[in-house]
Formats: structure tokens, C-alpha cells, sequence
């Protein structure tokens, strides 16, 4: 009965029920100044993997930075969030953001926010606002507050 338990949920998880979606988004980063440079604008590409019917996982693939008075940053796979989608019977569906990132030698990270998407044919929209803690290795604590904002585009997974 447990293999036959098992093997349902592998295949329910492997058979593109949930998929994967790609998403493009620009963000309105660092709102409170909390790092000291000011606020700035960003976009990002990441994927989503849809693990179960309330939970996704979120991996950033590319972010670029707009940062006053610093040159244009580049970030590969940035970081990876879980998000717990909220079923209610309403045409936004919302979730929560739930994130820890870890930067060798520079920053250790607790994310949270909330969200909404709406779909729009065949993608989605999304608006999102999240807080982070940050902890670098050396200096204070910050904690900014950023809101993203994109498309996603689903790719349908399966056998």
C-alpha cells in the first residue's frame, strides 16, 4: 500500500498537473532606503515549479540591478523562495512568500511578503510587496521593503 502511495504522488508531481512557469518582472527595490543608496528599479526572470496544489518554488534565474551611482549588476540564480498559494474563491489569487537565502562571505537573508496573480489567458499577472532581513557578515542589520511586479508564461511539463 505505501509503494502504491508513493508511486501515485511521484507521478501526480511528475506529470505536469502543476508545471512550471517562467516569469519576467521589474521590481521597485530598497523603498525605505534602508541600504543607504536610495531606492532603485530591477528586473528579474525566474522560474516556478509548482510542488503540490497550495506550494511553488520560486528560483531566480537573472536580476539586474538600476542603482543610482553604481554600475549595472548582473545576479545569476539569486536566490529561491516558497510560495504558499492561498485557495479562496476570488479571481486574484493570493499567496505568501517565504524565503532564506544565504551569500557566501557577504549576507544571510530572511524574506516575507504577499501577493496576488490573476490569469490573463494563457499567463498571469502578479503583484507582489515582500520584506527582507538582511544580516551581512560585517555591519548592522537591514530590513528593505521591495514590490515586483510581471507576466508569468506556463510550460506545461508531463509524459
Amino acid at each position: 500500500m505505501k509503494k502504491w502511495l508513493l508511486t501515485v504522488l511521484a507521478m501526480a508531481l511528475l506529470s505536469g498537473v502543476y508545471g512550471l512557469t517562467i516569469g519576467l518582472s521589474a521590481a521597485y527595490q530598497d523603498i525605505t532606503d534602508e541600504e543607504g543608496g536610495g531606492a532603485y528599479f530591477g528586473a528579474k526572470a525566474d522560474a516556478i515549479l509548482g510542488l503540490l496544489p497550495i506550494f511553488k518554488a520560486r528560483c531566480f534565474l537573472a536580476e539586474i540591478d538600476f542603482k543610482e551611482n553604481t554600475p549595472m549588476s548582473l545576479g545569476t540564480f539569486t536566490g529561491t523562495d516558497l510560495l504558499i498559494m492561498l485557495p479562496l474563491p476570488v479571481p486574484v489569487q493570493p499567496y505568501v512568500v517565504a524565503g532564506v537565502w544565504f551569500v557566501k562571505d557577504f549576507h544571510f537573508t530572511i524574506k516575507g511578503g504577499i501577493g496576488g496573480e490573476v490569469g490573463f489567458g494563457n499567463m498571469t499577472g502578479y503583484l507582489e510587496g515582500n520584506l527582507e532581513l538582511i544580516k551581512p557578515d560585517q555591519g548592522s542589520s537591514y530590513m528593505p521593503i521591495n514590490i515586483m511586479g510581471g507576466l508569468r508564461f506556463p510550460l506545461k511539463l508531463g509524459f
